[in-house]
């Protein structure tokens, strides 16, 4: 699969107003997984965050626009990576289950209070607004994320046992035989 770039500043705003139309092709989920780890491997290894893995052993074939879809993916782990203090633990696992793939992005991190967790897709939402942190950011990753993926047909969610005790967010996606 050719490399395709990330997606841009201007083109998250095209997914966060729905004017973003997907390039489809036949791509296996696992290579664009791979990719979104290569792009943010610099972030985590500067953070000496201790990154696992899990992919299946066979292809995971999807109809999906491989670059967007890619940003979704990085931007899980990245924001997984940002709320993780050095040292910490990020997992990503992709399964597949009853005509869908699952990958889970999983953090030892900061956390989501339970009262910021309905909000956390929201244009311009930060869940800890008061971290340091958040001040890099703008709050539009998230909501790029779940318009991405609901694009592709699927669905993301995100949970979080509480401040302190990490988050993970799943993905859910339609597959293809």
């Amino acid at each position: 699969m050719a490399r395709r770039p990330a997606c841009n500043r201007r083109d998250e705003s095209w997914a966060t107003t729905g004017r973003l139309h997907l390039q489809r092709e036949r791509v296996d989920l696992r290579d664009i997984v791979r990719n979104a780890i290569e792009t943010v491997g610099p972030d985590v290894s500067e953070r000496n965050h201790r990154f696992s893995t899990e992919l299946p052993n066979v292809p995971v074939w999807l109809q999906a626009d491989p670059g967007r879809l890619e940003q979704v993916f990085v931007n899980l782990v990245a924001n997984a990576s940002k709320y993780t203090d050095a040292g910490g633990e990020l997992t990503l696992w992709v399964h597949t289950r009853e005509g869908e793939a699952v990958v889970r992005v999983r953090d030892s991190g900061i956390g989501i209070a339970a009262e910021a967790l309905p909000h956390i897709f929201a244009l311009f939402r930060q869940a800890n607004a008061l971290d340091p942190r958040s001040r890099s950011g703008l709050g539009v990753g998230l909501a790029v994320v779940r318009n991405l993926v609901e694009l592709h047909g699927g669905s993301v969610t995100g949970a979080s046992a509480g401040i302190g005790r990490g988050s993970e967010f799943t993905v859910r996606l339609p597959t293809e035989a």
